[in-house]
């Protein structure tokens, strides 16, 4: 009893320290899943913010891009204006020359017709022809022609003009004095460089009553109303104004290529920021995915673990009361082979008896008295003890065992079934008929359709 006792207390401490383990790797496994979740957490964050600082990087980027944009456009406006400056500048003493160096016109008296005009400023000099013009059949390709012409005292030519980019045709002008004789058919010269074909068909009588516009009534000394155009001089304005706005264009130009780039690149960083938030939420679902999962792992390894122990304990339970049982059963008489009329044995603590003599016939006499056959009776001995077989306590590996369980009329077994991956613990089953010969407390025993069953004592 002692033994049994240390034995079973063995067991129980066994299975104490088996859960205590369990409990212990469940609490480290624990540990170990809360680290994971806080270094998931740690590296969530540092990720959020290495994009924050790459937002915040291609923002800082875009803002230098448009600061050096508008330095060059205010450049370029610079640039322009200072051309301008230049041209304008330029232009001035141009201007001041050709204003300087242009003769005074006279004017038309709308109001003394027939009455010599009064000149405000001396007239000039007339200019002594030196040079004879050339006669040509019609004008020379690019030099206007005067219709109807006439030439002035002062050497100039009246007329109406026609082919002129700075006159309309008809319009009728007067020339500066011209450098050579006036005649028709023939391309004269100003002094100041200008070339105009006088007409032959329509020229008029030199020093006629009022000229051209003695159709209006003027006196002989009237003259007409415009005279010869200034020469040209270069157009520095209009060349200034094209590159100021070809420079203008083309600012405007980088500057729409600058914002549509700089457009581009914060699509690009926000579809890149937007996909790695993407990455990380699925990273985040994952290893949540993960860490439940490892979790619901480690559930059922802990339930396993604790059924087990808890069946463990059952069987410890179930073999200490089977034994306790076995050894206060009393013990059971035995049959004697050899004695006459089935005689039962002795118990062991009492002694043997003598059997009493038995009365036998005489086979050779006749009433005369009685005679033993046999001697006296051999006292009867305690038969050797039957040895049991020894019973299985624990199921083999892979083998689901059978507690509580009965036969049925049928072979089968109806009991509660533990360690089977087909059902759960402590279920009730019944199984198919048993084809083992064997049935019976530590016996493992197999159905028709293969399964087997390991049957508690």
């Amino acid at each position: 009893k002692a033994a049994a006792a240390a034995a079973a207390e063995a067991k129980r401490q066994e299975v104490e320290a088996k859960k205590a383990a369990a409990a212990e790797a469940a609490e480290q496994r624990k540990k170990e899943a809360e680290e994971k979740r806080a270094a998931s957490a740690a590296a969530v964050e540092a990720k959020r913010q290495e994009a924050e600082a790459k937002k915040a990087a291609a923002a800082k980027v875009a803002e230098e891009r448009r600061k050096e944009a508008e330095e060059k456009r205010a450049a370029a406006g610079a640039a322009a204006e200072l051309k301008r400056q230049e041209a304008a500048a330029k232009k001035a003493p141009t201007a001041r020359e050709t204003l300087e160096s242009a003769k005074p016109r006279t004017t038309i008296s709308l109001f003394g017709f027939g009455v010599p005009k009064s000149e405000d400023v001396a007239p000039a000099a007339a200019v002594v022809p030196t040079v004879a013009p050339k006669k040509a059949a019609k004008a020379p390709a690019g030099v206007p022609t005067l219709s109807r012409w006439r030439q002035n005292r002062d050497g100039s030519i009246s007329g109406f003009i026609s082919g002129s980019r700075s006159f309309e045709d008809g319009e009728p002008v007067t020339t500066s004095p011209i450098t050579s004789d006036a005649v028709g058919g023939a391309v004269v010269t100003t002094g100041s460089g200008s070339r105009y074909f006088l007409d032959e068909s329509s020229a008029a009588p030199s020093g006629a009553g009022g000229g051209i516009f003695g159709l209006f009534g003027g006196g002989p000394n009237s003259t007409p109303a415009k005279s010869e155009p200034a020469p040209k001089t270069p157009v520095l304005s209009q060349k200034s104004k094209a590159s100021e706005a070809a420079a203008a264009r083309k600012a405007a130009a980088e500057e729409a290529a600058a914002a549509r780039k700089r457009q581009v690149e914060e699509r690009k960083a926000a579809a890149a920021a937007a996909a790695e938030a993407k990455r990380q939420v699925a990273e985040e679902k994952k290893a949540a995915a993960a860490e439940a999962a490892e979790q619901r792992r480690k559930e059922a390894e802990e339930k396993r673990a604790a059924a087990a122990a808890a069946l463990q304990e059952k069987r410890a339970a179930a073999a200490a009361a089977a034994k306790k049982k076995v050894e206060k059963a009393p013990a059971r008489s035995t049959i004697s082979l050899f004695g006459g009329g089935g005689s039962k044995a002795p118990s062991p603590d009492s002694a043997p008896k003598k059997a009493p003599a038995q009365s036998t016939f005489s086979l050779f006499g006749s009433g005369g008295g009685t005679q033993s056959l046999k001697g006296p009776t051999a006292p009867v001995t305690k038969s050797p003890p039957v040895v049991k077989k020894a019973l299985s306590k624990r199921a083999p590996a892979g083998v689901p065992t059978m507690v509580n369980w009965k036969e049925n009329r049928d072979g089968s077994i109806t009991g509660f079934i533990s360690g089977s991956p087909n059902f759960e613990e402590g279920e009730r089953i019944t199984t198919s008929p048993i084809v083992s010969k064997n049935v019976g407390p530590g016996e493992v025993v197999r159905t028709g359709s293969g399964s087997s069953y390991f049957l508690t004592p």
